[in-house]
């Protein structure tokens, strides 16, 4: 009985915030690691598997929290983290914009990081949005 109750309060928007957010855990680990041999604050990073996103291990770091945030939000159904951590996503992009290039780059990040911040912040939203929808229609 209780898996059923569960399962009926996990919405496919629910779901959705759990696997974005997953997939940045991994990849913000995955960071942390190629990182590992680099300054904390490096401006230039070392890319991910040769995925194109490149972190220094604060650049890693950030990811990993705002991943974790969004993942607790979805797990718990608390739409202020998952909001939260879309935001955060919105600001490292807006990081990615001011400092690409330059030598206080903070997250070691370059192009490729705009776009998969930027598809992480407006993905966690857009679920957002319609998360409150399934929740209205039910």
């Amino acid at each position: 009985m209780v898996a059923a109750h569960a399962e009926m309060l996990m919405t496919g928007a629910r779901r959705a915030q759990l696997i974005l957010s997953g997939v940045a855990v991994i990849v913000g680990a995955g960071g942390l690691v190629v990182a590992r041999d680099v300054s904390f604050t490096a401006a230039r990073g070392e890319i991910l598997l040769g995925l194109g996103v490149s972190f220094n291990p604060l650049g890693a770091l950030v990811t990993i929290v705002l991943a974790v945030l969004a993942l607790a939000g979805a797990m718990a159904g608390n739409r202020v983290l998952v909001l939260a951590a879309a935001g955060g996503f919105g600001l490292a992009t807006l990081q990615v914009v001011l400092q690409f290039g330059r030598a206080d780059n903070w997250l070691g990040s370059r192009g490729s990081n705009l776009s998969f911040w930027l598809a992480l912040a407006v993905g966690l939203a857009s679920l957002l949005w319609l998360q409150v929808r399934e929740e209205e229609a039910s």
